[in-house]
This record gives C-alpha cells, structure tokens and sequence, in this order.
C-alpha cells in the first residue's frame, strides 16, 4: 500500500490541475465581463462604472495567471522527463514569479480604481507570497543546477 502514491502519479495529477486551471482561465476571459455585470446587477451599490473600472485589473489578471500557468505545464513537462536541474527552468520559474508580481501590479492598480478593495488586496497578497515563494523555488534550482554541473565536470 506504501507505493499507491508515487511521483509519476503526483506529476500527472499536477499537470491534470495546471490543464483544468489553463481551461477556467481561459473560460474566464470570455465570462468575465457577464460576471461583472451580474455581481453589479446582485449589488448596485458598486456603483454604475463598476464593470469598466474592475474589468481591466481583473483581465490582467487572468491574463498573467494563464501565462503562470502555461509556462508551470512546460516545467512540468520537462520535469517528467527527468530534466529538472536546467537554465531553462530557472528561467520558467523567474518568468512564472513576474506573472505572480505583474498580478500583484494589477491589483493594485484595482485598489486604486475598483470599489471591491478587498477583492484585489487579497488576490494581490496571495499573488505576491505566490511570487516570493516561487523566487526562493528558482533560488534554489539554480544552486542545484549549479552543483550538478560542478559534480558533472567533476572526474
């Protein structure tokens, strides 16, 4: 019963949830605006602007978690292949930690010029903490890389 779970299962079960969040994600662009006209229409006190003002912070948004997204499934990819320790995976990771401070950007602009505040304050906390953590993820693959190409070298 020990071997039920092992890592091929965890990386198709990963890839299964990174497909299923690309699909919402993109779904998401084409229903976000009717979203925001119900939320507007369930509570008006938003103000009658609430669409245009929120619409434009949350597309960014979306849009930069779609590209996290796609740019984890190539990660991912590789990782399956047993090719883990590369340049090009920290450079997905770096990529992956501006999409989560892009977002982080985009809420604060929604701060700014959206009423539900509290909406983009935690949407930008999380994608900020998302961001650091993924900084130290990519700090460490590249000490790895960088001690695997020592050992490489190494006779």
């Amino acid at each position: 019963m020990s071997n039920f779970w092992d890592s091929r299962k965890s990386a198709v079960l990963t890839m299964v949830v990174a497909w299923l969040g690309l699909g919402l994600g993109l779904a998401g662009l084409g229903g976000l605006v009717p979203l925001l006209k119900y939320v507007y229409r369930q509570a008006p006190f938003l103000g009658e602007s609430f669409v245009a003002r929120a619409a434009g912070p949350l597309y960014a948004c979306l849009v930069c978690g779609i590209a996290a997204v796609i740019i984890t499934l190539l990660l991912l990819g590789d990782i399956r292949r047993g090719e883990v320790f590369t340049a090009t995976n920290v450079r997905r990771l770096r990529l992956i930690s501006y999409c989560g401070y892009a977002i982080t950007l985009a809420c604060v602009v929604g701060l700014i010029v959206a009423n539900p505040w509290l909406l983009f304050a935690f949407i930008g906390l999380v994608a900020g903490f998302m961001s650091l953590l993924m900084r130290v993820i990519k700090n460490v693959i590249d000490t790895a890389r960088l001690l695997k190409e020592d050992a490489d070298f190494t006779i």
